[in-house]
């Protein structure tokens, strides 16, 4: 978990009110020890939107999201003639190809060059992938691209949700080859849809409300794609459950920002004529990198925005986890056992990671952390219907044989011991360390 900004250059003060209708200065450090009850309306909508926005500077600076970005740019570049030549190979065999051709050369309207170069290289991957011994080298590299760029794009939205295991093999191919294939279907659609509402007004009758209107729809509607396309991204991407409520307002601002950026870029490119002069016929590469490399950057900080979003109740906790003591942990190690215990007694369905962090109030990041402890231990056993599953926990051994002092000695002796290097068992040391946890040691845990 993220840790809470020491720089003094980062400190600033927000107003609030306390108890007795005094004004003083909250430091942005204690804003999670604001009693929220004490608050007007308008000053606790303010602190949320505040620690959000904290929560997010913070993780973003604890993450190091630009080498994220700085990475998926050059998985993204690699990828592109193999992607397009997915996207132009689906599109052909429906007759739609010309649309897509259309919008790649509308984005490179000021380096028409460069699109014909593009157009070509994409041609020839097709070309050469229908036969020969190009089809197997050229299906082994596309996939390869395809899965390298789509795996670096989970690593980075798991490390901003902290989650430890990535999607198993199978279940990255089934997800990402299918988003792969979909993707051209989408791209045909929405670009028939513009083309389907201009015809659309030129049909109308000349009155103002129509022009209004339909203008208004026709420049809306890439936004509401761009919102929705990053809000589908948010939600499944990581390999973690989150919540589509807790996406919404990121993905309105993330796709707002993007359209903008997008905007500036296409409009923009035809001005650089400096930068063409220095580049020539490659200007376009570098203004497209850099594109690129703001666009992830704008991405990483939607998604890690709704980690703000679905987190913002247990992060004051969570930004500390790192710093429990060993007894606090292990109240925690026995908190979840215990409940998972008592769960499989009553022949309840399992718990999985997300569902015991709301039932225990704790951190999905924190529980995640110390159930891949007890399934190292082999006390739990991770449980799976169908590959892929997000997996539920069950207790590796029988419950009725599961005591507090069994969960305390596989604690102490997880992990490597070198005797070599420690007391041989039998001495005061040892037996005075033993003897402490003598009591209540046989409890067990379904009794807690």
């Amino acid at each position: 978990s993220c840790k809470g900004i020491q720089n003094p250059a980062y400190r600033f003060t927000v107003l609030f009110k306390d108890i007795n209708d005094n004004h003083k200065l909250v430091s942005l450090e204690h804003i999670w020890s604001v009693n929220e009850n004490r608050l007007s309306f308008l000053q606790k909508l303010g602190l949320r939107v505040l620690k959000r926005f904290v929560i997010t500077w913070e993780c973003i600076r604890k993450n190091h999201i630009m080498s994220y970005a700085s990475a998926l740019t050059y998985s993204s570049m690699l990828a592109a003639v193999p992607v397009l030549a997915i996207v132009f190979a689906i599109a052909r065999g429906f007759g739609f190809d010309t649309v897509i051709e259309t919008k790649l050369r509308h984005s490179l309207e000021s380096n028409p060059d460069i699109a014909d170069t593009l157009l070509y290289f994409v041609e020839s991957y097709l070309q050469h992938t229908k036969g020969g011994v190009f089809i197997g080298i050229g299906l082994v590299f596309l996939l390869y691209t395809l899965l390298s760029l789509t795996a670096n794009i989970e690593e980075a939205f798991n490390t901003i949700w902290y989650v430890k295991r990535s999607r198993s093999i199978y279940r990255q191919i089934i997800d990402y080859i299918g988003v792969f294939l979909i993707l051209p279907f989408v791209i045909v659609i929405t670009s028939g849809l513009n083309i389907f509402l201009q015809t659309f007004r030129t049909l109308l009758p000349d009155t103002q409300l129509f022009s209004k209107t339909m203008t208004f729809i026709l420049h809306v509607s890439p936004v509401v794609f761009a919102i929705f396309a990053f809000m589908v991204l948010f939600t499944l991407m990581p390999n973690t459950r989150v919540k589509w409520k807790n996406t919404i307002w990121p993905s309105i601002l993330t796709g707002s920002i993007f359209m903008v950026v997008e905007w500036l870029y296409v409009h923009y490119q035809i001005k650089l004529s400096a930068y063409n002069a220095i580049y020539g016929s490659f200007a376009a590469i570098p203004l497209f990198m850099l594109w690129l490399q703001i666009s992830w950057c704008i991405c990483l900080f939607g998604a890690q925005f709704c980690y703000a979003n679905q987190s913002l109740h247990t992060y004051a906790f969570e930004r500390i986890s790192d710093e429990l003591s060993r007894r606090y942990r292990d109240t925690l190690i026995l908190l979840l056992m215990s409940r998972i215990c008592k769960h499989f007694a009553a022949g309840l369905k399992p718990f999985t990671a997300h569902r015991l962090a709301v039932d225990t109030h704790l951190p999905d990041s924190l529980v995640g952390i110390l159930l891949g402890e007890l399934t190292r231990m082999q006390l739990l056993v991770e449980s799976r219907n169908e590959p892929g599953e997000e997996p539920r926990y069950l207790p590796a051994i029988d419950i009725h044989r599961i005591t507090v002092g069994m969960v305390t000695r596989r604690i102490d002796s997880h992990g490597v011991e070198n005797p070599s290097l420690v007391w041989q068992t039998g001495t005061p040391e040892w037996d005075a360390l033993r003897s402490l946890r003598n009591e209540n040691e046989d409890a067990l845990l379904i009794d807690l």
